[in-house]
């Protein structure tokens, strides 16, 4: 009885980790974090798990060693006990012919279970992975050191979730809300646009000052006019006195109307703004251009507004 008790716990237990280890690399992160902020407190110790991967990772290897060396130990020992007088060689066919079944029900049966019910399953076993990644935090301790000492001196890459599976998360997220009816195409595309361009620093889309067309305060309407059409743009640059500094710009529709020269302001931003953040901002101030400006205030670039939108209704 004793040595079926040690088989079934060793075999659960390999289930376990094999089983979660996958389930945490497929669980949808956003749902995780939508739950951890309504309070569900499992949410809170998975997402919490999800943030260290390293310690998830030390977890499920010093969990799956602990329940190999179980069940090959119940084992040795139900062999000797059931097969006495039939010889080591008999003896030792024992765990060799049970390899293939605890590898179809303690490796095979959970990842495939986890991978088609991530969420449902982690969740479920979420206060025993909590209470054994802290049962074994003193070894995994050693793992992270390591991983510490291989990250300082060899240049290795971290195990910490990257931007690419977060993005292939959110399009996962996007295009089951569009196969239930929840989301249309567009709204889907927008999403991915959002995620992809929206955090990415503003200087990444600006172009130089030079290859938009300036001119001086009190430039004629005739002259902007010729000027934006050699250049084939919707604004014209207004500089300073000094011919330097931009500071604003004129529309091609405002002057095509008949209307005089009046120049719209162009807002100075930083450039490590994120492109959404640039986006509101113009949006909010009614301008239709910002100045990218480095640490010391140097111009190092222009963005439109249009290209702003345009790149989050991009559909490539």
């Amino acid at each position: 009885m004793m040595i079926l008790m040690m088989l079934a716990l060793g075999t659960f237990l390999s289930a376990f980790f094999s089983g979660s280890e996958t389930g945490f690399y497929r669980v949808t992160r956003v749902r995780l974090l939508m739950d951890a902020m309504s309070g569900n407190l499992i949410a809170r110790g998975l997402m919490w798990l999800a943030d260290r991967p390293t310690l998830v990772v030390a977890t499920v290897l010093i969990g799956n060693n602990i329940a190999n060396y179980l069940v090959s130990f119940s084992l040795v020992l139900a062999s000797q006990a059931l097969l006495v007088g039939w010889g080591e060689s008999v003896q030792t066919m024992v765990p060799v012919l049970a390899t293939p079944l605890l590898f179809i029900y303690g490796e095979l049966l959970p990842k495939y279970l986890y991978y088609n019910a991530p969420y449902l399953l982690s969740t479920r076993g979420a206060p025993l992975m909590i209470f054994c990644a802290a049962l074994f935090l003193p070894i995994s301790m050693i793992v992270i050191s390591l991983e510490s000492l291989w990250l300082r001196f060899m240049g290795g890459k971290s195990t910490r979730f990257s931007v690419t599976l977060e993005k292939r998360e959110l399009q996962r997220v996007m295009l089951e809300g569009q196969e239930a009816g929840l989301l249309q195409p567009v709204q889907r595309e927008l999403a991915q646009n959002l995620f992809t361009y929206g955090m990415r620093p503003v200087r990444q889309f600006a172009i130089p000052l030079r290859a938009l067309p300036t001119v001086k305060a009190g430039t004629e309407r005739e002259e902007i006019l010729k000027l934006a059409s050699q250049f084939r743009q919707r604004y014209v640059g207004m500089l300073d006195a000094n011919g330097k500094q931009l500071v604003g710009c004129y529309s091609v529709s405002e002057l095509l109307l008949g209307n005089r020269p009046r120049p719209m302001p162009v807002y100075e931003v930083p450039a490590s703004e994120s492109t959404i953040q640039v986006l509101c901002k113009l949006q909010a101030q009614a301008s239709p251009m910002a100045r990218i400006v480095d640490g010391r205030r140097q111009t190092i670039g222009v963005v439109s507004r249009d290209r702003l939108v345009t790149l989050l209704l991009s559909n490539d």
